[in-house]
């Protein structure tokens, strides 16, 4: 929890095959009555459940090996050689467990050539980066390497129930050591397990002093003249070569090209009809009794400020026949506000499955129509009246679902009043958009008589009393967004904003399939090019993916200068090597081989395999509130994040065409709009003059802080200063981050910084007015009254309180600007669906709208998007949007 009780995210980062194998000989021998072997997935399952009910996580991946990387296999050629064969009774239950992880909506990840402890530990670090706290479950103690702050590892001593946690300090006071001291130590007392020898006649205590004294192995084999007694330094200087390679093997991978945004591993709820059909294959009988949501992922916890929903024991209902469902029909007809949900519940507008719908009247009953009856022709005309009128108002979990799943199959949502997904999402920011929080209710309902729930329908008791839930929550949640101020931000920007997005999923855009196929020969021929470069400038081949290996040509054989040696190696990060690169030609070769390669898997092998058969046309998914300043974020495929300034990333974009042959793309983009918002909340006169004026706003900061007259031009070097700074301020940056994003030294940067800040003291004198508010509050808010609460602006630990006070700064800017282009886009929308204009919008990637427009109506969508966009809010400078267009993404001008 954090100090104002909200509850933080928790990734679960679960090593399938170890619990797998643990499970398989810590259970005795369990079949099915036909003899299928069980067992394995049996206590994959009970261990799972029993973590996820412990630690409610809040995104869940579970990561797969997929080989054994080719550097270790050179480094020791008989790491894990040895391990016995899978036992034939194991291998079919991993399929299993897939279907089991499918079931539960859990993510999975598994990159081709590398073993999950690397899959673990890159997204371990990625979200401790981001402090994300995380727990990592597993069966060995390999992973303790990854133990910090923010992750702690959950293994199995005996059995499937009895676990150990180790964070910081249960592994010192188990091994003496820092989580980061221990792949030093294996590499010295090695690895029966994994074939790894380490040191011959050196053991577990041994090692452990050895490593504790002089610090890392690295040091021990330099120091090893001092290193008592004479026979252990013999040991090592006879097999330090090998304690490295070692150590090397052992170290995890932290920099995988992992693909996986957060939102894609969120916690869902199971699906019940995979859930139920397969514990019923297996015989697990005790679990299909309790299928329901995934035990404890959920827990109600007190939102910030929002208080949880309380939840009824809901009294369910079903449509027993054609006539019931009329009448309720007709019922729902005659009353002002009803909950409605789908049956299964509707995932995306792609989803073909049947849907019955439940409708709740008040919080403690429901009814449904089930799937078979929404189909007659009766019930269908009627149900469509009812969901697509103005009245009764709908209260609704995730608006923009539910609407683009109703407009794909030539419907609509009418009357839509309150969106509870919405509403805890503003209500609580940094825990976003969240499943419904369900409770089916204490014994039996009376739609378990109907056989509604008997395993052969589409609706289970979860589902329909979902209904219900939704009524409870809206009855909860209504008054708190009243009382925080959020009814405007709710009702005249997300709930509109929701229709749009779901059109936006719904259009998506063509793919040149083969235009791509050319690209992708290109890249792999410059990809062949720069390899035989870096191989050539090496003077010998090697794995340039391995960092390893990397590091040993760039820092130990060509002597380039690195980021310093840490205990687990040379670091190999764009920050190190994007420095060199502008004096040697080889670390600018390896940035452009990873960018390519990254850009070549992420999406030119991977966009043509997400283009949707039934409709030809990529589509991506939008979260409305993906984050806590109410930014949209895209996933599946990311096309927010396709770089633009790279020449690759900009042929990348050729390949996405208008979804309407002969049609054109518009892009309409905010200029500066941050920066814009930042003159107009500081009330700099000398912003706010240059803005008006239509200065160069970057030129205009560098010669107020450089003293340069107007008519004297400022070099490039000098606005590229006042840029950074300019952003750095905004941003919320000190000293030290912005010598460290630039390049300058730390004293030159604080210099800038109080030359910038005495040439704009209105600057200063509001990030220190928004900080004092933002303690005393909780929280800062934007320009409509969307709140980000800071909880850590009190915190007695500096580096927590020094991040929350750069959210501070900046989020009431992104955040505004956030606010800003999605009000935008609901009022130049409103022309387009009103078919004033043939145009459609198709995307939004930050401060920048991409349009479909016919060619013969370009200037009239661009007059309409110029007059929503310039005019959504009148500040003290005035917003620009610049406007582009082409035949495609990548070629509009």
């Amino acid at each position: 929890m954090t100090a104002s009780g909200a509850r933080e995210r928790k990734l679960l980062l679960i090593d399938v095959y170890a619990l797998v194998y643990r499970s398989f000989f810590a259970l005795p021998p369990l079949t099915t009555s036909s003899g299928r072997q069980i067992g394995a997935a049996y206590g994959f399952d009970r261990m799972l459940n029993s973590v996820i009910a412990t630690e409610h996580p809040t995104h869940i991946v579970a990561c797969f090996d997929a080989g054994i990387p080719a550097e270790r296999l050179v480094a020791v050629p008989q790491y894990k050689a040895q391990r016995p064969e899978m036992p034939d009774e194991l291998r079919p239950q991993f399929e299993i467990v897939r279907r089991l992880l499918d079931a539960l909506n859990v993510a999975i990840v598994e990159v081709e050539g590398e073993e999950a402890d690397d899959c673990i530990a890159t997204l371990a670090t990625r979200a401790s980066a981001q402090r994300f706290n995380n727990v990592i479950l597993s069966g060995d103690l390999d992973l303790l390497q990854l133990v910090d702050e923010h992750a702690t590892v959950i293994v199995t001593r005996r059995g499937v129930s009895d676990l150990a946690r180790y964070d910081v300090k249960a592994v010192r006071e188990r091994f003496g050591l820092l989580p980061s001291q221990l792949p030093d130590y294996r590499g010295l007392k090695g690895d029966p397990s994994d074939n790894l020898p380490g040191v011959p006649g050196i053991g577990e205590k041994t090692a452990a002093k050895l490593i504790g004294e002089f610090g890392s192995l690295d040091e021990l084999l330099e120091q090893v003249d001092a290193v008592k007694p004479p026979r252990i330094a013999a040991l090592l200087r006879e097999h330090a070569d090998q304690a490295r390679r070692c150590r090397d093997v052992s170290t995890a991978k932290r920099d995988l090209p992992i693909a996986l945004e957060w939102a894609q591993c969120e916690v869902r709820t199971p699906d019940p009809d995979k859930l139920q059909a397969l514990y019923a294959e297996l015989e697990f009988r005790s679990l299909l009794r309790a299928v329901g949501p995934i035990a404890g992922s959920q827990p109600p916890a007190p939102a910030t400020p929002a208080s949880a929903p309380k939840r009824p024991t809901a009294q369910l209902s079903a449509a027993a026949n054609r006539e019931a469902a009329l009448e309720l029909l007709a019922r729902a007809a005659r009353t002002d506000e009803i909950a409605i949900a789908f049956v299964p519940e509707i995932d995306a507008w792609r989803d073909a499955r049947q849907h019955g719908v439940a409708i709740a009247f008040e919080p403690e009953a429901a009814t449904i129509v089930p799937a078979p009856l929404a189909d007659d022709p009766a019930v269908k005309a009627a149900l469509a009246g009812v969901l697509g009128a103005e009245r009764p108002r709908k209260l609704v979990h995730d608006l923009k679902n539910a609407s683009g799943w109703l407009a794909a199959r030539g419907a609509r949502l009418g009357g839509a009043a309150f969106d509870t997904m919405l509403a805890q999402a503003l209500l609580d920011p940094a825990r976003g958009e969240r499943e419904l929080e369900i409770d089916v209710g204490a014994g039996p309902s009376p739609a378990d008589s109907l056989g509604l729930f008997d395993g052969q329908s589409d609706a289970n008791p979860a589902q329909a009393s979902a209904a219900a839930s939704i009524f409870a929550s809206a009855r909860e949640l209504r008054p708190e967004i009243e009382s925080a101020g959020l009814h405007d931000v709710l009702y005249d920007l997300e709930m509109p904003l929701a229709f749009v997005l779901a059109d936006m999923e719904r259009v998506g855009f063509r793919l040149d399939t083969a235009g791509l196929d050319a690209i992708r020969a290109e890249l792999d021929a410059a990809l062949a090019r720069l390899t035989a470069d870096i191989h050539r400038l090496a003077d010998e081949e090697f794995n340039i993916n391995s960092p390893k290996a990397l590091a040993g040509v760039l820092f130990e054989k060509l002597k380039l200068r690195s980021g310093g040696k840490t205990k687990t190696g040379y670091s190999t990060s764009i920050d190190v090597l994007a420095p060199l690169a502008l004096e040697h030609e080889i670390a600018a070769k390896v940035i452009e081989f990873r960018e390519i390669a990254k850009l070549k898997g992420t999406y030119v092998d991977a966009l043509p395999l997400l283009v949707d058969p039934s409709t030809g046309r990529l589509h991506t998914t939008l979260h409305q509130l993906g984050a806590a300043t109410g930014r949209l974020a895209s996933s599946n495929p990311n096309l927010q994040n396709i770089p633009i300034r790279s020449e690759v990333g900009r042929v990348i974009r050729r390949a996405f065409l208008p979804p309407t042959p002969g049609n054109v793309l518009l892009a309409a983009d905010y200029s500066q709009i941050e920066l814009r918002l930042f003159a107009h909340l500081s009330e700099d006169p000398n912003l706010i003059a240059a803005f008006e004026a239509g200065e160069d706003i970057h030129a205009f900061a560098a010669r107020a802080v450089f003293g340069i007259a107007p008519d004297q031009n400022v070099s490039p070097e000098m606005r590229r200063r006042a840029k950074a700074v300019n952003f750095g301020i905004l941003y919320g940056m000190g000293a030290r981050g912005l010598a460290q994003s630039v390049g300058f030294s730390r004293s030159e940067a604080q210099a800038f910084i109080d030359a910038y800040f005495e040439r704009f003291p209105s600057v200063r004198n509001y990030i220190q007015r928004t900080l004092a508010r933002a303690r005393e509050a909780g929280f800062v808010t934007t320009l409509m009254g969307r709140r980000r609460y800071l909880p850590d602006l009190n915190s007695g630990n500096r580096m927590l309180r020094t991040a929350a006070e750069r959210m501070a700064t900046n989020a009431p800017l992104q955040g505004s600007a956030a606010d800003l282009i999605k009000l935008a886009m609901v009022r130049v929308s409103r022309p387009l669906a009103e078919a004033q204009i043939p145009a459609r919008l198709l995307l939004q990637v930050h401060d920048e709208l991409i349009f479909e427009a016919t060619p013969d109506g370009l200037d009239r969508l661009r007059a309409e998007a110029k007059s929503a966009m310039e005019g959504v809010a009148t500040l003290r400078v005035p917003l620009v949007v610049d406007f582009k267009s082409g035949p495609n993404w990548g070629e509009i001008e």
